[in-house]
């Protein structure tokens, strides 16, 4: 935070002194008594879905070979937060900086879906379904920025942004159907699968002060992935049909991409029963497309000679995002 907050200092003293110099009948104020450091903490809950596909080139014809849905509803969390920002942002303007810290709670979040188009025509010819467990989750969002008041009504917050979202998940029991291959019920892990998201974007927030003590506001975030990356590891030897599928076979796929479009509209009302204290509720719903990458897959076959791990093209991928994030967090003015 350091590296954060000396510049913001620099420029908030030059705007202090820019505003002595305009207006002499107003007492100049010190830079800590202009600004405030704050913290907070937060619950809330992500519901949507995160979905990757596989495309495969079939007559030269780029076609939906594979589709995994891996549901968040809902998935649960808690985090905290610091923010250093002007002290009465409606009367003046100035830099802020805010950085926050979200956590997912280990649970069911619904299910999993497995979704695969192996033939030569559109027809489905794969498809398993089993209940999604959240392994852990990790959110990181940090910003900095101008906020600027307009009339002495609204204050509007320019800024960038950076985003960090990670998630695991594995797929647990469950059942599949494969046409002609027959129907197979699964017990224990099927697949675990992890995410790792970098994104940046810039953002624009509005927000109305009223009555002393409430505040609605406002905000659109636009951006793109910088970095996407994944790992699928099917653990096909929980088939209990040990007839047709090899004991001890696997298969592991490594994904990376980046570029798509974040779009992000969020909003937030804030009451504040204190002069030190607010709560606020808040909600937003993020949703990332177009986001286009490669796959590369490894067989993990258990032989007497050990494993055999051979990396071959497993096509290319996409991946999208649309998930809603509420919810209530708590903050002191220090």
């Amino acid at each position: 935070m350091r590296s954060i907050l000396v510049p913001l200092l620099l420029v908030s003293i030059s705007g202090l002194c820019a505003q002595t110099q305009q207006d002499p009948s107003q007492p100049a104020l010190k830079v800590f008594d202009s600004y405030a450091l704050s913290s907070s903490a937060s619950f809330g809950f992500l519901y949507g879905q995160s979905e990757e596909q596989v495309y495969v080139y079939k007559e030269d014809v780029e076609t939906l070979y594979s589709q995994l849905l891996w549901d968040m509803k809902p998935l649960f969390y808690y985090g905290s937060a610091l923010e250093f920002s002007p002290l009465k942002p409606i009367q003046r303007w100035g830099p802020f900086a805010a950085l926050s810290f979200r956590f997912g709670f280990p649970n069911k979040t619904g299910v999993m879906e497995d979704r695969d188009w192996r033939g030569t025509g559109s027809e489905l010819t794969d498809f398993s379904s089993h209940d999604n467990y959240t392994r852990g989750a990790a959110l990181v969002d940090a910003s900095i920025g101008l906020s600027m008041p307009l009339a002495s009504l609204l204050v509007i917050k320019t800024y960038l942004a950076y985003s960090y979202m990670f998630f695991a998940w594995c797929g647990q029991n469950g059942y599949g159907d494969y046409g002609t291959r027959g129907h197979y019920v699964f017990s224990g892990t099927v697949i675990n699968y992890t995410q790792m998201w970098n994104m940046v974007l810039g953002g624009i927030a509005v927000s109305y002060p009223f009555l002393d003590v409430f505040s609605v506001s406002a905000a659109l975030q636009l951006g793109t992935v910088v970095s996407y990356s994944a790992q699928d590891d099917h653990l096909t030897n929980k088939f209990q049909d040990i007839n047709t599928v090899k004991i001890g076979y696997g298969r592991q796929f490594t994904d990376t991409a980046s570029g798509g479009l974040l779009l992000e509209p969020r909003f937030e009302f804030t009451w504040s029963p204190l002069n030190k204290l607010s709560i606020a509720l808040s909600a937003g719903w993020r949703r990332i497309s177009a986001l286009k990458g490669t796959s590369v897959s490894i067989r993990q076959e258990a032989s007497s000679t050990g494993s055999n791990n051979t990396p071959q093209s497993a096509g290319i991928i996409g991946a999208a995002y649309s998930v809603l994030d509420a919810g209530l967090s708590i903050k002191v003015r220090f």
